[in-house]
């Protein structure tokens, strides 16, 4: 069935929606809420109604459906001000706008059935254990939908598969992920050479791995996907931008930004390698060199999807005062979305904000609302406000992501087998092959918990020598937060201000950057 409202039209079947030649991608839950509005016109449907209609349940608050009117909107580029096509109906509901009719489909012959039309697509996912960003284009050799042989209609259908996986995983969602993957693993079984097949089952495993709590198979398969890639074509930006992403997934965070670095010189063009490549840099305290190189991709006109949140974050860390403007731009381009609430609410708990930082997670709607890093974020908060027995349940269901924090709650209880096993010889000699600081610091919270302040500060310090450079998380953690205030403790914090200070310098001495940081 298709539909027109004003000039768009709407596919139930393709689940797709066109403007003129552009096709608007909407989540799987946006588009059901269109066409329940539309189904239902002229009358307006009541929160009860879009329910029942779209989650087939009537304990879905009247909050959850505003928030995902909202992104309906903004997906289709409406102004509930002055709307195009979604009106709020003062006390019933929401209605659509416009004149609307059902397009009559033309039935063709077989024979001469027209190819596919195979839009090229911004593919976007994240990596590098919280926010680095990868989007890449399948324009390097683009897939032909359609020959002249006995092979035409599969071929279509493969290619129609493909950009329908693709535009699942442009949504980030933890469902939309999973098919993703699925109808890419469906394509590879019968044609398993596929090179974009492989490429994009690469970014979708290293996505669900970080992002959605998936197995340490799912980074080691992206990583060997992504390294026959670059071996069948040593020059795709691409293939080596997926390489870099399966390794920050890791944890190879020196390997992954090599494997960044190329991407980018290989393809100027490819800003989210640029971006994910800056975000290395600030895992590891270069935050001017972050800076800088964000917005030398923005500067050629390149956009990467999280490159907001990142240029928040390194401006948090040095106190520049754009921080918060950054961190509301963020939230404007991707509302809803994991990874930006989840930088969010930690900087709320990095300022000693734990009720904010809640509000702010209350916003991830479905299934990603149970995302490691997510629950593992609430369990962190609640322990700040002292319900532990709560924030025990979170850490639990996070997974491997909340165990070290579980581990310490377990320490300050009295109960040390957990941490023992984390701060075994075995496990630590592990933490010389892995440059990720973020790891140190929660395994001196653990170390702390258990007693051991001479080993928490060792591991702080093995941090702070990395990279790591926020006092605020560390002093207002509830496990080392008091160890910092001891004369070691302020010493490591002089260190990080020392640092900080040299960043800010950099930053402000450019006056380039400081203009495009408060323009």
């Amino acid at each position: 069935m298709q539909y027109s409202l004003s000039d768009l039209v709407i596919d139930t079947r393709s689940r797709t929606i066109r403007r003129g030649d552009d096709t608007i991608r909407l989540s799987d839950l946006s588009f059901d809420v269109l066409v329940a509005l539309i189904e239902g016109a002229p009358e307006p449907l009541s929160g009860a109604d879009l329910a029942n209609a779209v989650w087939q349940s009537k304990h879905v608050s009247n909050e959850t459906i505003a928030q995902r009117i909202a992104l309906l909107r903004k997906a289709l580029g409406d102004d509930s001000k002055h709307p195009r096509y979604i009106r709020t109906v003062r006390g019933n509901g929401y209605a659509v706008l416009g004149q609307i009719a059902r397009v009559e489909v033309p039935t063709r012959s077989p024979s001469r059935r027209p190819p596919f039309a195979i839009p090229v697509m911004a593919l976007t996912a994240t990596a590098c254990l919280m926010v680095v960003s990868l989007s890449w284009f399948s324009d390097e050799h683009p897939p032909n939908p359609l020959h002249d042989d006995a092979h035409s209609a599969e071929d279509g259908e493969r290619s129609a598969a493909l950009t329908r996986a693709r535009a699942l995983l442009a949504l980030h969602q933890s469902v939309e992920t999973d098919r993703a993957i699925g109808m890419l693993r469906e394509v590879l079984a019968g044609a398993p050479e596929d090179f974009d097949a492989r490429l994009s089952l690469s970014f979708a495993l290293s996505t669900k791995a970080t992002k959605f709590g998936g197995e340490i198979e799912h980074k080691q398969e992206a990583e060997a996907l992504a390294r026959a890639l670059t071996q069948e074509r040593p020059t795709s930006s691409n293939a080596w931008s997926a390489l870099g992403y399966s390794l920050g997934s890791q944890g190879r965070m020196n390997e992954s930004l090599s494997a960044l670095q190329y991407a980018y010189q290989l393809d100027a063009n490819n800003a989210p390698a640029g971006s994910s490549a800056a975000y290395v840099h600030l895992l590891q305290g270069q935050l001017y060199e972050a800076l800088t190189l964000e917005f030398r991709v923005r500067a050629s006109g390149g956009r990467s999807r999280y490159a907001e949140i990142q240029i928040a974050q390194s401006l948090e860390l040095i106190g520049h005062p754009s921080a918060p403007n950054w961190h509301a731009r963020a939230l404007r381009l991707n509302p809803g979305q994991v990874v930006v609430l989840g930088e969010i609410a930690r900087s709320h708990l990095r300022h000693g904000r734990p009720g904010e930082a809640l509000d702010t997670l209350a916003q991830v709607e479905g299934k990603d609302a149970l995302a490691p890093s997510i629950l593992q974020l609430r369990g962190r908060a609640n322990i700040a406000l002292g319900k532990l027995g709560l924030a025990r349940q979170q850490l639990q269901a996070a997974g491997r992501q909340g165990v070290y924090a579980l581990a310490a709650l377990d320490a300050l209880a009295g109960s040390k087998d957990r941490a023992v096993e984390l701060l075994s010889p075995a496990k630590l000699a592990q933490l010389n092959a892995d440059p990720e600081p973020q790891f140190r610091i929660q395994l001196a919270e653990v170390a702390a918990a258990s007693g051991d302040e001479r080993q928490a500060l060792g591991l702080i310090a093995q941090a702070v020598t990395l990279g790591w450079r926020d006092n605020k998380w560390l002093t207002q953690s509830p496990f080392i937060g008091a160890l910092m205030e001891t004369g070691e403790g302020r010493k490591l914090q002089r260190q990080i201000r020392r640092e900080i200070e040299v960043q800010r310098r950099l930053t402000e001495g450019n006056p380039t950057l400081e203009k495009a940081l408060r323009g």
